[in-house]
């Protein structure tokens, strides 16, 4: 399995904010999400797209990660753990590419088996077997659906048969969406938002956009005022406010 980092913090973002949480960040991504507009800047070159950059392009930050089988990334997990009993998060990219993964299957079964309280991010758009799978009906799932301003197409981003999958078959699942305040005054973000409930109906935590406080503070109001207007629940991105784009954190 291709890690690209592993860490002890805060859940920053969505329903379990400011849980002490275990991080553990696969590469790979079926999304670029250009239209977020995110730049960063590594080894000399300028990258375009979400703000996990190392688990998104994988050509270029391969020789960055680090190899692991189920009992060793396990271990490294309880190192970091300590003598805590924190969620755990399995984030990326997108890790839910993995799912069919024997190694994968068994690092999901070993914290399962040792009472770790185990947390998806993924953007909804693979379906899961859960019957053939059915471990994954322990796991909790943030679906951080892409809307329009993420730059994908329509027909990638949203999977009815995935999310009626997640919202039946998961312990927990609520939605993520990502507004700027430009999205929300075209009114967009109600229409595309209200076009996903309808499809299948679920919480929902709206986040404001932004890489960098100065920018989360930028959409934030907007993003408050929308969720109070359409009974939505707001999502601060705590991680951002205290450390801005700083990786491992």
């Amino acid at each position: 399995m291709e890690v690209v980092e592993t860490f002890l913090s805060l859940q920053g973002e969505g329903k379990y904010s400011g849980n002490l949480a275990v991080f553990v960040r696969f590469a790979g991504c079926n999304f670029n999400c250009a239209g977020f507009g995110v730049k960063k800047q590594k080894n000399s070159k300028e990258f375009l797209g979400c703000d996990t950059i190392r688990a998104v392009f994988t050509k270029e930050f391969k020789n960055t990660y680090k190899f692991y089988e189920a009992k060793e990334l396990f271990k490294e997990l309880l190192k970091l753990a300590k003598d805590f009993k924190p969620i755990v998060v399995i984030t990326g990219g997108e890790p839910l590419l993995n799912y069919k993964n024997a190694d994968f299957l068994e690092f999901i079964s070993l914290l399962l088996e040792n009472d770790f309280i185990v947390h998806f991010e993924t953007n909804a758009s693979i379906e899961i077997d859960f019957e053939k799978y059915p471990l994954y009906k322990q796991c909790y799932f943030a679906l951080g659906i892409k809307l329009s301003n993420s730059g994908v197409k329509k027909e990638k981003r949203i999977n009815e048969k995935a999310l009626k999958a997640f919202k039946k078959n998961a312990k927990d699942s609520f939605y993520k969406f990502v507004l700027d305040e430009k999205f929300i005054q075209e009114n967009k973000a109600l229409e595309e938002i209200n076009e996903i409930l309808q499809l299948c109906e679920n919480e929902v935590f709206c986040m404001p956009m932004g890489a960098k406080e100065e920018e989360i503070s930028k959409n934030s109001l907007s993003v408050a005022e929308f969720c109070i207007k359409n009974g939505y629940n707001y999502s601060d991105r705590l991680h951002i406010r205290i450390w801005g784009d700083k990786e491992g954190v």
